[in-house]
């Protein structure tokens, strides 16, 4: 899991009054340019207490280093999330995001930002 200092000022967080689970989501989209990768996940109501329902949210990674991304293909979404898990290292995060099927897929970032689409 990630070190809930890192998630805990972002938008979402202080609206639900505690960071989220993305344990078992589903990442439905990703876009990416030069400095940014933006990821839509849907995150499950059962494994976030404080979630009334299924929520689809957008994790926004400001100022990318370096990516490795590996997406297996799944119908009505690109991954079946199994673990999100986020660190500093030195000055920047490093995401690893891995799906239910194995696929780890990495990130390497300056700042994350964590809001509600719906």
């Amino acid at each position: 899991m990630y070190e809930i200092d890192l998630i805990k000022n972002t938008k979402l967080a202080k609206q639900l009054g505690g960071p989220p689970i993305f344990l078992d989501g589903y990442l439905h989209r990703v876009e990416m340019n030069h400095e940014t990768l933006v990821l839509d996940i849907k995150i499950l109501s059962q494994n976030n207490p404080r979630l009334s329902r299924d929520s689809l949210v957008q994790l926004k990674l400001v100022g990318l280093v370096r990516l490795q991304f590996d997406f297996p293909s799944i119908k009505n979404q690109l991954m079946i999330i199994h673990d999100l898990d986020i660190r500093k290292e030195d000055r920047q995060l490093h995401m690893i995001l891995e799906s239910n099927t194995g696929e780890i897929n990495e990130v390497w970032f300056e700042r994350i930002e964590l809001m509600h689409l719906n």
